[in-house]
């Protein structure tokens, strides 16, 4: 087995991302409110390990069905192929899918929820048949890809917290963990409408049938647009309720997040080439960064 490559193919950058935000939030926003966690570190490191391996197994299933779209679209990034063979990578897809689901239901049976195992199949499931399936449906494989993104965040907050709000402060961190959650549904929904206006060609080949294709590049420009609309409102909401007690994380909001969305408002309103558009989807993708590093600053300065 070829480490290196493997790593290439699971997106080992944007799995970092994950443990990023659940070592953020367990090690540093709960100390900080003192909040007592529903889950042991045992428990924690389960949950999180099985995130990740799922979430890799869904990039790896991707690659394998994006083979012949991904030579026109992206030929210098292609692993599947031209690395590695197909039944090779299946094979890897099946290791890894497989660690992932069972670290879950050891979870849920450690926690003594095993109906909670559901969860973890069925987000499996899910990005199984979003490449499969539903990648090639406009707007719905995008809707999923950014839902299972933002609930693997909202679980956190259902797995430590219980719904069990006790007092102020459990009931403020419920509230960042949902927001947070909201923001990574919105931004990855934005980069992904985006990405398949960058992968129109391979897409068209293929007679996909994304949203660029079926309704045009500036429809889709102008669906891309809403979301970040709809990311700003959530931020907006956000500084006008929360700036009189937390002035220094929602001024870090103001110039890192909010203004740097606004620039990518007007850059998305102009952009015609495909550059364009990858430029902008690296530009949300520093902006989600950004906005989960307020949780440092929210931390130390509340």
């Amino acid at each position: 087995m070829n480490i290196a490559v493997y790593f290439k193919l699971i997106r080992w950058k944007n799995l970092l991302l994950i443990i990023y935000v659940y070592l953020l939030i367990k090690f540093l926003l709960f100390p900080a409110f003192s909040i007592e966690s529903a889950l042991s570190l045992f428990s924690f490191f389960t949950l999180l390990f099985s995130i990740v391996l799922i979430s890799a197994a869904g990039y790896i299933i991707n690659d394998i069905e994006d083979v012949v779209s991904d030579k026109i679209n992206k030929p210098e990034k292609q692993i599947v192929s031209k690395e590695i063979t197909n039944e090779k990578a299946f094979q890897w897809y099946k290791i890894t899918n497989t660690l992932g689901i069972a670290l879950g239901i050891i979870l849920c049976l450690n926690i003594g929820n095993p109906t909670y195992s559901f969860i973890f199949i069925g987000a499996s499931l899910l990005l199984y048949y979003y490449s499969k399936k539903l990648k090639s449906t406009p707007l719905i494989g995008n809707l999923i890809i950014a839902f299972l993104i933002g609930f693997s965040i909202f679980i956190l907050a259902i797995l430590e917290l219980n719904f069990l709000i006790k007092n102020e402060h459990e009931q403020l961190v419920f509230m960042i963990i949902t927001a947070l959650s909201i923001f990574a549904f919105c931004m990855n929904l934005t980069r992904e409408i985006i990405k398949d206006i960058e992968d129109i060609n391979g897409d068209y080949s293929l007679n996909l049938k994304t949203l660029p294709i079926v309704i045009g590049v500036k429809r889709t420009k102008n669906i891309a647009n809403l979301t970040i609309i709809l990311t700003l409102g959530l931020l907006l909401f956000i500084l006008l309720n929360f700036s009189e007690n937390y002035k220094i994380t929602m001024l870090y909001l103001l110039i890192t997040v909010f203004l740097p969305l606004v620039y990518t408002f007007i850059k998305l309103y102009a952009a015609d080439k495909k550059n364009d558009f990858k430029k902008i989807s690296t530009l949300l993708k520093i902006i989600m960064f950004l906005g989960i590093n307020s949780l440092i600053i929210f931390s130390k300065f509340h």
